[in-house]
């Protein structure tokens, strides 16, 4: 990572302007694209969900929707595609975690000078996760769930993180949080817009997605996927605050999930250059 390099680079490249993330993270030093939505996209794109029968395959149930007109309790919209992938794909899934190796999820701390965010143990989260890179991504059954979401959501693979692979054992939970906030417009990525989230088993009890302020439980159903916006449809770079959640406590059972978070802006470039918080 050339940020860590100053000592070590090319002696004529004035590397150490680069340890500034001002400097080093803008869309034109970053040569950036466009958005992936503008105003009104978000209420398209779920709406085609719902009403396009190319998508009927995938059982799309929707959970609410604005003023109710489309199902579902009135706010927000909240669907299931209750027939999303195979058990083999998420078999493939928990085996890439498996490669990748758990760990203790943490939550995003405080931000350094060079522009990498911290990583913090939480009392708020006790499960265990794993970044699905490097052999796990490879997988040929991850890649094809990766591209049947770039598929429905018309948004391509830069703008996503890597697929977080998640394990809750029995009493484990993470509890309200919301997937953006509204500082995160300021980072060249933007702020997460769409949340894909992948149930990969089966659970005995507990475990539900709760969406707080909705009212809005979902529960885990191997081959389930539960999406949702965390922006405005009218102004996607600003935090919709009806969609703090929380996973609550496995009863019994042991609930994998996975999910790929998707940025308004390419993610991938900017992550590579140490722009996005996390250097992975």
């Amino acid at each position: 990572m050339i940020v860590h390099c100053c000592n070590s680079c090319d002696k004529d490249l004035d590397s150490r302007r680069l340890l500034d993330p001002k400097i080093r993270c803008t869309h034109e030093n970053l040569n950036m694209t466009g958005p992936a939505w503008g105003p009104g996209d978000l209420d398209r794109l779920f709406t085609s969900w719902v009403t396009d029968e190319k998508f009927a395959q995938f059982e799309p149930q929707v959970h609410s929707s604005p003023d109710g007109s489309h199902g579902g309790k009135s706010g927000p919209w909240v669907i299931t595609f209750d027939n999303f992938f195979s058990g083999k794909e998420a078999d493939a899934l928990i085996r890439g975690g498996e490669l990748a190796g758990f760990d203790r999820s943490t939550d995003q701390g405080a931000v350094n000078e060079q522009g990498e965010r911290q990583k913090m143990v939480s009392t708020s989260r006790t499960s265990s996760n794993a970044w699905c890179i490097g052999q796990c991504e490879y997988l040929p059954e991850v890649k094809a769930v990766t591209t049947r979401i770039e598929d429905v959501t018309g948004i391509k693979r830069d703008h996503y993180e890597s697929f977080q692979i998640l394990e809750y054992e029995p009493n484990q939970f993470y509890r309200m949080h919301h997937d953006s906030s509204d500082g995160k417009q300021l980072q060249p990525d933007g702020p997460r817009i769409l949340t894909f989230f992948l149930y990969l088993s089966d659970v005995e009890e507990g475990g539900e997605t709760h969406f707080n302020k909705l009212d809005i439980s979902v529960k885990p159903k191997k081959g389930r996927a539960l999406v949702w916006p965390s922006v405005k449809d009218e102004d996607p770079d600003r935090m919709d605050p009806r969609m703090y959640h929380e996973a609550k406590s496995v009863i019994r059972g042991t609930k994998y999930a996975a999910n790929h978070w998707i940025h308004l802006y390419d993610y991938v470039t900017p992550n590579h250059w140490g722009c996005t918080g996390s250097f992975s």
